[in-house]
């Protein structure tokens, strides 16, 4: 294993510092389902509207991914920490066992929805590049659905200092 230098440990304390959104990617497939939790998720453009993901070559998801090219992002509410643990491989549930856990349900796209999230956004796969460790994938989202007014008032789930915390 190459050894992390102090610049990359510099740049993870600092990225730690910095709350992000908590997300369980879930895809399904000709390549088969799979589900990942993630914060390096990002808003590209509203025309039309795009996200970015990036993933660690080395993930398991990412050629279930780049062979389905189709997913659903779900951004987690507060009470949703336990989907995120599962999903980031924190408990011992094998990846299948990961989707027995919760609730689900199918967009129109045919992808797998947690119930409770505050959005689900259904997307396509449209681009990607490599950069160091990461890839980049650009995906068009193709439905939207959010869960009205009774989450008016629901706090999301985000990333902060290395742990979960409630914003809202």
């Amino acid at each position: 294993m190459k050894p992390i230098l102090p610049t990359q440990q510099d740049f993870r304390n600092a990225m730690a510092v910095c709350a992000a959104g908590v997300h369980v990617i879930t895809t399904d497939g000709e390549a088969g389902r799979y589900g990942i939790t993630m914060t390096a998720v990002s808003p590209v453009t509203d025309d039309p509207p795009t996200v970015l993901l990036c993933i660690n070559h080395t993930a398991r998801i990412l050629p279930i991914l780049t062979r389905n090219r189709s997913l659903c992002v779900n951004m987690l509410s507060a009470g949703q920490q336990d989907v995120a643990e599962h999903f980031a491989g924190m408990t011992s549930l094998s990846p299948e066992e990961r989707f027995e856990y919760h609730i689900w349900h199918r967009g129109q796209s045919g992808q797998l929805e947690v119930d409770g999230a505050l959005a689900h956004l259904h997307g396509d796969i449209v681009d990607s590049h490599s950069i160091g460790t990461h890839q980049v994938l650009y995906v068009a989202i193709t439905e939207i659905r959010m869960h009205g007014q009774q989450l008016a008032d629901a706090q999301s789930l985000v990333y902060f200092r290395r742990s979960f915390q409630a914003l809202g």
